[in-house]
């Protein structure tokens, strides 16, 4: 594996194994814990393979670091707990900045990875009129000044993993992932480096090198447009150029796919995996 152009101290990931069957490694979004998956996800996956969530460098149990962030830092963070549990190859999902850090780790550890499931994700910035937002986005900056950690992380939610007419009729489902965040949640510190590690992310110029098959998958309606376009455009961009990809695309879906349609989301990763073979 290479290593990163900052090489860090080492830490010790807080994660959880559950299931069995060929290893797959979930990866989530920008500074969400493992927990924010949740059991009914976790356990249904669990059903056919050997899964593990994990806590990055600042949430859940992992403790933050003061280095600087970056999704590659996290990548190979992720890596060496791969090689600490015995698990590679391994089936690596990411959703969001996780599919980012998921490149990084298909990219420096091709080894270690048997095939790929980037959803709701990207490579950064990809085209001539889609101005980069390094650093903290303005806006993000602003609703954190105005309305506060928690009230910005809440509405953000609201507003964007789930579509207005889910958000209206499930508000149950809406509210248990806001309190998986919060219960689980970042520093505010290492929230923004978080945020400051997403908006760095850039592997376009290296999509070529990911030749383990890949499932890209997104809502349709997951079109809030950030410093680097929506994710439904950037999915279909890592679709158009991954060596071995195939595109799949959520109808009536935002950017929480795994949270607002849950079964038709996770029928489409089972059947590209190879999930464990049934019980005799």
């Amino acid at each position: 594996m290479s290593i990163p152009a900052r090489a860090v101290e080492p830490v010790r990931l807080a994660h959880e194994v559950h299931g069995y069957g060929p290893p797959l490694v979930l990866l989530a979004g920008t500074g969400y814990a493992g927990a924010t998956w949740g059991d009914d996800l976790v356990g249904r996956l669990a059903e056919q393979f050997t899964v593990v969530t994990l806590d990055y460098r600042g949430t859940g149990k992992t403790p933050g670091t003061d280095e600087d962030y970056s999704t590659r830092l996290f990548a190979a963070d992720a890596v060496r707990l791969i090689d600490e549990l015995g698990m590679g190859p391994a089936h690596v999902l990411g959703h969001s900045m996780g599919g980012r850090v998921a490149q990084w780790v298909a990219i420096d550890a091709p080894d270690r990875v048997r095939s790929l499931v980037l959803a709701a994700s990207g490579p950064g910035e990809y085209r001539a009129d889609c101005e980069p937002q390094p650093g903290i986005p303005l806006a993000n900056a602003i609703a954190l000044i105005e309305k506060g950690y928690e009230r910005t992380i809440a509405d953000q939610i609201r507003s964007t993993f789930f579509t207005p007419e889910f958000a209206a009729s499930s508000p149950a489902k809406v509210d248990r992932l806001i309190q998986a965040f919060w219960d689980n949640r970042a520093s505010l510190r290492d929230y923004l480096k978080h945020v400051i590690a997403r908006q760095g992310h850039r592997t376009v110029d290296r999509l070529a090198e990911i030749d383990q098959p890949c499932l890209v998958i997104v809502g349709d309606r997951d079109t809030h447009v950030g410093g680097t376009g929506s994710h439904l455009d950037q999915s279909r961009h890592l679709a158009d150029h991954l060596p071995r990809a195939v595109l799949r695309i959520a109808e009536g879906v935002a950017h929480g796919l795994f949270w607002q349609t849950p079964d038709p989301v996770i029928a489409e990763v089972v059947a590209f995996l190879e999930p464990r073979p049934p019980r005799a």
